[in-house]
């Protein structure tokens, strides 16, 4: 609704609202949903029969379940500021991603010997997540703007 006042055309504030809302490339959502399967794949880390992994190294119990809430919980806050298109979420999320990106390879290169099937396909998914996503954000990092 638009109405007229001494100063000239004022717009409501639905439109007001609508203007700043912020175009997403459809990339992001798809670096979104990549995320959130990431992040989903490490949450299955809390299970306590399913060992974590840090750089190759399997880490079982309370730690192991510690690790994969907070690779698990870095993956949703990541997804949610990509999401939103914080600038933060880009400046925190290369190196996070880069971060699980090489665990996930040492990690592959240390398991895959091991008959640890689920924690390799863990470990393999951390690495088809990550990559993309990081290609992706490092060329659109100019929508990264608020």
């Amino acid at each position: 609704m638009v109405t007229k006042t001494s100063t000239g055309l004022q717009a409501s504030s639905t439109v007001y609202a609508l203007s700043k809302e912020v175009k997403r490339p459809i990339g992001v959502y798809v670096a979104i949903v990549l995320l959130l399967l990431g992040a989903l794949g490490n949450l299955f880390l809390i299970i306590p029969e399913i060992p974590a992994y840090i750089f190759g190294k399997l880490v079982y119990g309370v730690l192991g379940a510690f690790i994969g809430l907070i690779f698990g919980g870095m993956g949703i806050a990541l997804g949610y500021g990509f999401y939103k298109l914080k600038k933060i979420a880009w400046t925190v999320g290369m190196p996070w991603l880069i971060f699980e990106a090489i665990n996930g390879f040492l990690s592959l290169l240390v398991i895959t010997p091991i008959a640890i099937g689920s924690l390799a396909l863990i470990a393999l998914g951390s690495l088809v997540t990550s990559i993309p996503v990081i290609l992706y954000i490092n060329f659109k990092k100019e929508c990264f703007i608020c």
